[in-house]
């Protein structure tokens, strides 16, 4: 045995050089300060962490900052330089001993020398201070000494340089480097001071940049291999296994890593191996522990588990067996991901099948795109499965052309039958395709319609109403039956939208899938919305709204469709600013999420409530530019788009318009709104009589219609009562104003009230009138207060009054506007071109104002009109 004075002990206790740079670690530093102070500090990691620049970098400033201080550094495979140097440290008679001892490379100590230091240790641990280093840990410490906080240890996740001491590092050798290839370097590299080195050091000799990425490319081998070769080898057989099976995955979860490697204990291996090359992380949905691989060492896996590797079978093999488990536990997105892993493509179709319809219909269309990508583009672009899930996909990735063709080819092959037929669920998707193209005119409905109700097995009479979804998944049928109702409310099949609405609502409620309750609950909105249930329109929306749905950010078809249903209920109540608001979210909502039914309901909410805000010619002009909405509505729709023009037309007392829209409304066969227009014309020529009349006979012929139907015809008939301005007519309206209050009440239709007012400006004051009877209608009070917040149409000049104060002649709004420009002179011709009218609108127009100012000449009414404060 050498003795401390022999010539070879002063070469063998000689500290390293540290390397220069030397990129501080403070946490690192700050352990190896202490160690004078501890009978024991433990650093131990991987090769090429820098333990050792760390401990040479350590002992230069100790023994700088304190000449005295002595320090031994020796090697563990040198075991009588170890044992000697311990001797002379604790040896009284000799006092110029190290007054730390640094054991390098401390896994490579015999196990006789490793005894006597955790002897030592256990029995006499202030006779020592030593910094024990190495690639694995012997145990030397005991456990006691650790908790006594008489021990430090130090792993190499204490090792890992962060990114601006990776830059540290590497920066002297990249000087005049593209920053683009050390920041590749420093990704590469993830922290390890090894492969940072090596890097650099490979670019350093570079001529220019592109020659520096080559020669990081190049260097990239070498260092996987030092990897193997220094590191990787030491891993025990069971940790191996867990990272071969697992290095596919981004982030590797402790079940998942069991199930893999079929390793119950994986997660103790994984735990025990966290550092430079193994971290650790959490997954952000669940919180549970996950690992992640450095790139370096994902490299070296991945070329063993490659389709040539020598490792594929066992990962091959593992992935089937997650993918059966998954498939088992209904996990849809690991079972996709892990049935892609496997390479096999019966695996991947047989779970795209189970999954596909659910992945989708909850919006987790990366998962399914993923999985499709997976396939051969070979298979994927001629299987008809998988180009139904492509059409699918583009669709909803908002891709309309591409969507299209890819529909249109995947109907042609089915078509023609399929080698393979579609499964159920397939089916589902296929039909709902040819729903999508048919809403938009692509396609004629009714084979779409059939499709759909077929793929349903849909039962609809008399005596009963259901389906037969045998073979289908639950979400696959929600998710068609809710595009089947979207395009039965378009073509105005009201009833079995709501059957099949009303099917997906108790469905999606009961399993708690807040996609389909959300997106079921827009779709009643709209319903109600059509059918004139407004305020449970507005409660149906709102509620839909409530409904919150992970990860959606908020805009979606659901969305916009609560909107619109919402903004119509607001209307009809007469909350104008808060209907306004409505519209403005609506046409926030992208535009790819906005169907043909949605942009046309969209545009008439619009008009109207430009209408009730005073804007009509705003409204009028809305409406006549088409925009997006279909040339040809369908009938229900249609009749929609021409009352809301009818309110429009008698605000600019635009006989012409009138006119034409009960055309219209004849070549619809719109009976009862064909009545209306006429009666409305009649009251804009003047003959207010007639229209009384037929108004009168039109509300007896629509007694027993729903009131959104047989309310404007009503309102209609009392504003002309009030008009004629009789004494028995006003009392006749004024005892009909508990019936329109009547009719309005349930879906609080003060919109339509409002309407009144276009034919008798005075048409509120029946209200207010009603609201102070004794026992007034439990409604007036909301009518009064609701029409006080609606702009006035019409000056107060409007309204003519005799001497007592007492209101005697009543002119339209146009009727007004015509007098004024009676009285800047000029003929018939002059009023229509300023009027942009016709001039017989104009000569209708006089006719009715010499008629209420009862003359017959111009100078007669400029005359009475002065006299009465309407000039």
């Amino acid at each position: 045995m050498m003795r401390p004075g022999d010539s070879e002990r002063s070469v063998a206790t000689r500290a390293p050089t540290p390397p220069a740079p030397y990129v501080p670690r403070p946490r690192i530093d700050d352990a190896l300060d202490a160690v004078p102070t501890l009978p024991a500090t433990l650093l131990v990691a991987h090769a090429g962490t820098g333990k050792t620049a760390a401990a040479a970098a350590w002992v230069q400033r100790a023994t700088s900052a304190d000449p005295t201080l002595k320090v031994a550094w020796v090697r563990g495979d040198h075991d009588d330089h170890v044992l000697a140097v311990l001797e002379a440290m604790r040896c009284p008679e000799q006092p110029d001993g190290p007054a730390v001892v640094v054991v390098d490379e401390i896994h490579q100590l015999a196990p006789l020398t490793a005894r006597s230091i955790s002897e030592i240790l256990a029995t006499d641990p202030e006779s020592v201070r030593l910094l024990l280093m190495g690639r694995g840990d012997p145990g030397l410490v005991p456990t006691a000494l650790t908790l006594a906080g008489r021990a430090t240890q130090l792993r190499a996740t204490d090792l890992r340089l962060d990114e601006d001491g990776a830059w540290e590092l590497v920066r002297p050798h990249l000087v005049d480097t593209d920053p683009d290839v050390g920041a590749a370097l420093l990704d590469e590299a993830d922290g390890w001071a090894a492969a940072l080195v090596l890097g650099a050091r490979a670019v350093a000799g570079s001529p220019d940049d592109l020659a520096a990425r080559a020669a990081l490319t190049a260097t990239r081998p070498q260092i996987v291999d030092y990897l193997e070769r220094e590191v990787a080898v030491r891993w025990p057989p069971e940790l191996w296994r867990v990272l071969l099976t697992t290095c596919h995955l981004d982030a590797v979860r402790a079940d998942e890593a069991a199930l893999l490697s079929g390793v119950p204990d994986a997660q103790a291996h994984l735990e025990r191996a966290t550092g430079v090359f193994i971290t650790t992380g959490h997954d952000p949905d669940s919180g549970a522990a996950t690992w992640r691989y450095h790139p370096l060492l994902l490299h070296l896996l991945r070329q063993r588990t490659g389709p040539d590797g020598p490792d594929r079978p066992l990962v091959v093999e593992a992935h089937h067996r997650a993918t059966d488990a998954y498939v088992e536990a209904r996990d849809a997105e690991r079972a996709l991901r892990h049935a892609g892993l496997t390479g096999d493509i019966d695996v991947q179709l047989r779970v795209l099948r189970a999954f596909a319809a659910e992945l989708l219909s909850t919006q987790r269309i990366a998962a399914v795109e993923e999985a499709v990508a997976a396939i051969p583009i070979d298979v994927r672009t001629q299987h008809l499965e998988l180009m139904v899930l492509r059409a699918t996909l583009l669709r909803l990735r908002g891709r309309v052309d591409a969507a299209k063709a890819t529909a249109d080819r995947a109907l042609a092959a089915d078509g023609r039958g399929p080698a393979v037929p579609l499964s159920r669920d397939g089916e589902a998707l296929l039909a709902m395709l040819e729903l999508w193209q048919a809403r938009y005119g692509w396609r004629e409905s009714v084979p779409a319609l059939e499709r759909a109700a077929r793929v349903l097995g849909c039962r609809h009479d008399e005596e009963v109403s259901a389906h037969d979804l045998a073979g289908m998944s639950p979400t696959a049928a929600a998710w068609l039956s809710l595009e089947l109702s979207a395009f039965e409310i378009w073509l105005g099949q009201v009833a079995l939208a709501g059957v099949h609405v009303q099917d997906v609502i108790m469905y999606a409620e009961q399993v708690d899938h807040p996609v389909l309750t959300r997106g079921a609950l827009a779709q009643r909105a709209v319903l109600e919305m059509v059918t004139g249930g407004y305020q449970n329109a507005v409660e149906s929306a709102e509620r839909a709204m409530r409904v919150h749905v992970p990860g959606s950010g908020g805009a979606g078809k659901a969305t916009a469709r609560a909107h619109l249903a919402r903004g119509w209920g607001l209307l009809m109540e007469l909350r104008l600013d808060e209907a306004e608001a409505a519209v403005d979210a609506f046409e926030a909502t992208p535009h790819g999420l906005r169907d043909p039914l949605l942009r046309a309901f969209g545009r008439l909410l619009q008009a109207c409530v430009l209408t009730a805000t005073g804007n009509a010619e705003a409204a009028r002009r809305l409406l006549d530019g088409r925009g997006e909405v279909p040339e040809l509505l369908p009938r229900h729709i249609a009749r929609v788009d021409r009352l809301v023009r009818l309110p429009i037309a008698v605000t600019m007392g635009d006989l012409g318009m009138v006119t034409g829209l009960a055309d219209s409304m004849r070549d619809l066969g719109l009976e009862s709104e064909v009545r209306l227009s006429e009666a409305v014309q009649a009251a804009l020529a003047g003959d207010e009589q007639r229209a009384t009349r037929e108004l009168a006979d039109l509300v007896l012929a629509t007694v027993h219609a729903p009131a959104s139907v047989a309310l404007p015809a009503a309102v209609c008939h009392v504003a002309m009562l009030q008009r004629m301005g009789t004494p028995s007519s006003v009392e006749t309206a004024r005892d009909l104003v508990p019936d329109l209050l009547t009719r309005a009440a349930p879906q609080r239709l003060l919109w339509i009230l409002s309407i009144g007012r276009m034919l008798s400006p005075s048409f509120a004051d029946l209200f207010v009138a009603e609201a102070a009877r004794p026992e007034a209608h439990p409604f007036a009070a909301t009518a009064v207060e609701a029409m006080a917040r609606l702009p006035l149409r019409y000056p107060d000049v409007g309204r003519g009054r005799d001497a007592s104060g007492q209101t005697r002649f009543v002119l339209t709004a146009r009727e007004l506007e015509v007098l004024q420009q009676l009285a800047l002179g000029g003929g018939n011709a002059d009023l229509a071109r300023a009027l942009f009218v016709s001039e017989n609108t104009v000569k209708t127009h006089l006719a009715s104002i010499y008629r209420k100012l009862d003359v017959d000449r111009r100078v007669d009414a400029l005359r009475v009109a002065r006299t009465h404060g309407l000039l």
